[in-house]
């Protein structure tokens, strides 16, 4: 018990000393990205601890590592996103430096002018060579806001990439027939990006189910579901074209994805032999013979034409471009139905095999697992598909819940005889891990939504991934490049456009153009909704489809664009390209 008291004595001797000699291991600096933001625009606030070597400081395990914003006129301050500590046995902490977020948003209701933001930093540092801790310690840091107000400017200028595009733009001009063959070959390149992937099972299950002989039924099958994904898909790019609203957008109403989330439902819990879907007698009687099935493909396609509605290709934006200017709307559909043939061979491709599977020996109680498994992947999708209208706490929980009920369907609590089959076996090991996985995600949804300051980690997820600060306004992006001299990249997204999501996780995040990026002024503006400030955008800068990147010297002049998903290597000549033309 004295040795106890004597190491606590001599400890806190040792921090007194270390105090009064004015000692911190840990210096603290703020800076505010971007410096200058609009009136409802966003920002973020960076808090950078740069810890002494064989030092650490402990992170938010027992709230001894806290950041916390002072209230600022028209700020508004988003959650501190905390990146993850290294693991300790007392707690986790931080070492070398460690890079707080704060985002925020200036509020629409604010006035233009200068801010002073105030941020009150708690920390406590330890010393790895002697094992003293400091007792925490807070400090207040200060940074300037430049608040402005939104003032848009007129813009213009439509260029093309070479290659394809190029060969396309001008047998559109020469009325070439080449024309409907490039555009095909278009679509097949599409076909085969990420955005497609969702159609894959709906064509495996719609076909599979349908298909009762070989490949020539699979594939007339596959024709009919694909001549519909080609009908909904020309209608669409005509009605954008003509009206100037971006291609995709439509799918995007709430009425239509909850519309089409419902059919895939009902049809995966058929397949999983819930209910028969059946249609009317008057209906069925008309379709016997050769031509059963056919028209429920047909519809079938058209519905997931929507889901595919959202892809886009550089292709695709000229062949949009060129139908508003020429006004042709029945070349226009042409084309349009050309690529969407296009896009539609791969899923001709998966149909015919799919007509292939009845013909497999013994059928029977095979081909029903096959069904099941069919139906699952429909009614995943289905959930997949409701995503952007569900919160995050109530879509995570319907995962949880479904996860349990497949894990129950499959046989978790099914019990098993002593001559049970290895089948048997596996179902139920497959039924457990499910269970297990759907109790884990409600786990972790209880402490994160309800207990949070247990695994802060979970709020800095994104935080930890490099990515550029993309300026959320074209003026104060503007406005940046002028006083800093640089080439502003100007990339147009929207939450419904799956190309965009792969240019932010493939492209925007590869090490090799953060690097090339950084050389320029980052914008990128919304296009999700359907409103006003959308309109503007697309009218100013001529944009179709999503997405599209245009480059702009300091002085607003287009200096060239690009649309669709562009890998690193294929955007890297245009980034090295552009950044000295300012």
């Amino acid at each position: 018990m004295k040795k106890l008291a004597l190491w606590l004595v001599f400890k806190l001797f040792g921090i007194g000393i270390l105090w009064s000699q004015g000692v911190d291991p840990v210096e603290l600096s703020m800076e505010v990205v971007p410096k200058t933001v609009e009136i409802n625009g966003k920002g973020v606030v960076e808090i950078i601890c740069a810890i002494a070597s064989h030092y650490h400081i402990s992170d938010t395990t027992y709230g001894l590592f806290k950041v916390i914003p002072q209230t600022s006129e028209g700020i508004r301050f988003s959650p501190v996103e905390y990146p993850v500590g290294e693991k300790g046995d007392l707690g986790n902490y931080y070492r070398d430096s460690v890079t707080v977020r704060m985002p925020f948003v200036v509020n629409r209701e604010t006035s233009e002018g200068n801010r002073i933001i105030e941020v009150d930093v708690t920390y406590q540092a330890c010393s790895e060579d002697g094992e003293i801790c400091y007792l925490p310690k807070t400090q207040r840091l200060m940074a300037e806001l430049t608040v402005l107000a939104f003032a848009p400017e007129d813009q213009g200028g439509f260029t093309e990439e070479t290659g394809m595009v190029n060969s396309l733009s001008r047998a559109l001009e020469k009325g070439s027939i080449i024309a409907f063959l490039l555009v095909f070959i278009g679509g097949i390149l599409t076909s085969l990006t990420p955005c497609v992937y969702p159609m894959i099972p709906i064509t495996i299950a719609v076909i599979g189910a349908q298909a009762g002989g070989g490949k020539l039924r699979g594939f007339v099958l596959s024709l009919f579901y694909v001549l519909g994904i080609a009908a909904t898909f020309s209608v669409l790019g005509i009605l954008a074209a003509q009206t100037g609203t971006l291609f995709g957008s439509y799918t995007q109403h709430p009425v239509v994805i909850i519309m089409i989330a419902s059919i895939f439902f009902l049809m995966g819990l058929s397949l999983l032999g819930v209910f028969v879907l059946q249609m009317p007698p008057t209906i069925a009687s008309k379709l016997k013979g050769n031509r059963k099935g056919f028209l429920g493909a047909w519809v079938t396609g058209l519905l997931a034409g929507f889901i595919v509605s959202p892809c886009i290709s550089p292709l695709l934006i000229v062949i949009l471009t060129w139908v508003a200017k020429s006004g042709s709307v029945l070349l226009g559909f042409g084309l349009l139905f050309s690529f969407a043939l296009g896009l539609g061979v791969l899923f001709v491709l998966i149909g015919t095999f799919s007509g292939v599977i009845k013909n497999f020996p013994r059928s029977g109680s095979w081909m029903a697992v096959i069904e099941r498994g069919f139906g699952i992947l429909l009614v995943t999708l289905s959930l997949v598909y409701l995503e952007p209208l569900l919160p995050v706490l109530v879509y995570h929980g319907l995962w949880a819940l479904l996860l349990v009920i497949l894990g129950t369907f499959i046989g978790a609590f099914s019990q098993l005889e002593g001559e049970a089959d290895w089948k048997k076996k596996m179902g139920k090991a497959l039924g457990i891990l499910l269970i297990i996985a759907g109790g884990s995600l409600v786990f972790s949804l209880f402490f994160r939504f309800f207990n949070p300051g247990i695994f802060s980690s979970e709020h800095i997820v994104r935080s930890i991934e490099e990515e550029p600060f993309w300026i959320s306004s074209d003026e104060a992006g503007f406005q940046q490049a002028r006083l800093e001299g640089k080439v502003v990249v100007m990339d147009f997204y929207a939450d419904w456009c799956a190309a965009c999501r792969e240019l932010d996780e493939k492209t925007w995040t590869d090490e090799r153009v953060l690097f090339e990026l950084s050389k320029f002024v980052p914008i990128k503006l919304d296009l999700t909704r359907n409103d006003e400030l959308t309109a503007s955008y697309q009218d100013r800068y001529q944009i179709i489809g999503l997405p599209t990147v245009i480059f702009f010297s300091p002085s607003e002049e287009e200096l060239g664009r690009f649309g669709g998903f562009k890998s690193p290597e294929e955007i890297l000549p245009d980034l090295l390209k552009y950044q000295n033309a300012s």
